[in-house]
């Protein structure tokens, strides 16, 4: 079944919840990402591309012929992780326009994750990679997360540190304010009330054994990204949501110029960029059930429900 947008497809019946087991989501979802799919892909991967490859090395079990949830997909940078690990990635982002940038032809779906779509059990595992920190219900969307995968399965996240500072990235900011950039409202909710909320290792851990899961191990420290490029520091900052409705109402050359001024800037005093980030591995409790079953279990739903996917 296909999403409104061209591009977006539903996963794949036999994954997608009717009756009872659907988790509807009435509220109105503001798309904070709408425009941000070419900036994302080509500048915000240098920072999310490599810590999304360290949160899928991190699984507690190998991911080889899981299905596993990509939640707040993007573009794909822990589809792309998961891929390279042999698992079957399922892409779901509130945002049909980054979901258009996922590549290859793994299945895509659209919805939130504070009410995924999906039937209980039906996910292998699930990677939440950078988005329980755009939520002001953490720990109802860690519950939705261990609703949708199987018993003993893996519930991976990351968000960055509420410490988290760079005075080098920082400078991209200024050159940004000096040339009429001002930070959207949702940026201020985001940074200021719903990234804290699981910004420290301890509040990640008390999220998840709130949420019902096991096995739970939260690292907080510094990411060694490798990252001592200032044009990629420069076009990692300016590739982020924030920017990309300011960016998108400026002409190429006065881009081009911020870009250059903004890498002036930055390149004199460059360091390893290093962000703190708070990683999770937790499981679902249960006993162990096979991956490579027949799925049928996976579905649960009133005789005669709907089987159609939905948003």
């Amino acid at each position: 079944m296909r999403d409104a947008h061209p591009a977006v497809v539903h996963v794949h019946r036999r994954y997608v919840a009717g009756g009872r087991d659907a988790r509807p989501y009435g509220g109105a979802v503001l798309d904070r990402y709408a425009r941000a799919a070419p900036g994302w892909a080509a500048g915000a991967a240098h920072v999310y591309g490599p810590l999304a490859r360290a949160l899928v090395d991190a699984a507690p079990h190998p991911l080889a012929g899981r299905r596993v949830l990509d939640a707040g997909a993007g573009t794909g940078l822990a589809g792309d992780a998961l891929t390279t690990a042999g698992a079957r990635p399922v892409a779901l982002d509130v945002s049909a326009p980054m979901l258009t940038a996922v590549p290859g032809d793994q299945p895509r779906v659209v919805g939130s994750v504070l009410a995924l779509p999906l039937a209980d059990a039906a996910m292998d595992d699930a990677v939440a990679a950078f988005v329980l920190n755009h939520v002001h219900a953490p720990v109802a969307a860690l519950a939705e997360l261990a609703r949708v995968v199987r018993p003993d399965g893996a519930v991976l996240a990351t968000v960055m540190s509420a410490g988290n500072s760079s005075p080098v990235r920082d400078r991209i900011d200024v050159v940004a304010r000096a040339h009429g950039f001002t930070p959207p409202d949702w940026y201020a909710e985001l940074t200021g009330e719903q990234a804290p909320l699981l910004g420290s290792a301890d509040r990640m851990a008390r999220a998840a054994h709130e949420a019902g899961l096991v096995a739970v191990r939260v690292e907080e420290a510094p990411a060694d990204l490798g990252l001592t490029d200032p044009a990629a520091l420069v076009d990692y900052r300016l590739g982020q949501a924030q920017f990309a409705d300011w960016l998108a109402g400026l002409d190429p050359r006065t881009r081009s110029a911020i870009r250059a001024e903004a890498l002036a800037a930055v390149a004199p005093g460059m360091e390893p960029y290093r962000p703190g980030v708070v990683q999770l591995t937790a499981q679902v409790p249960g006993d162990p059930v096979d991956p490579g079953a027949d799925a049928a279990w996976r579905v649960r739903r009133p005789a005669g429900a709907d089987t159609g996917g939905r948003r």
